[in-house]
């Protein structure tokens, strides 16, 4: 009986060694863990940044195409104004 009893005790002492070092092993894998998710929410913050830089460059960028066709118009109106009045100048030199 007492041989019985030192081989329970014997393997109720491996069985907490080997879940000691299970719960050893997970909880360096927790950490592991949560050092990535440290990572991940910087590099989310990150890409938030970048997302919302490029959308305000992209804002500038319409707005300066806005312009641009704007600045296009008062050309082309400024060139038809000009056009008409040489033709209007060529008709009054040769009156025919």
């Amino acid at each position: 009986m007492p041989d019985e009893l030192n081989a329970r005790v014997e393997r109720l002492e491996e069985s907490e060694r080997r879940a000691w070092a299970a719960i050893e092993a997970l909880s360096d894998k927790q950490q592991k863990l949560d050092e990535v998710l440290v990572v991940i929410a910087e590099a989310h913050a990150k890409l938030a940044e970048a997302q919302l830089e490029t959308e305000r460059r992209f804002q500038e960028t319409e707005k300066r195409f806005q312009q641009t066709d704007a600045r296009s118009r008062q050309i082309d109106e400024r060139i038809d104004k000009l056009v008409s009045a040489i033709g209007e100048l060529i008709r009054r030199q040769n009156p025919s």
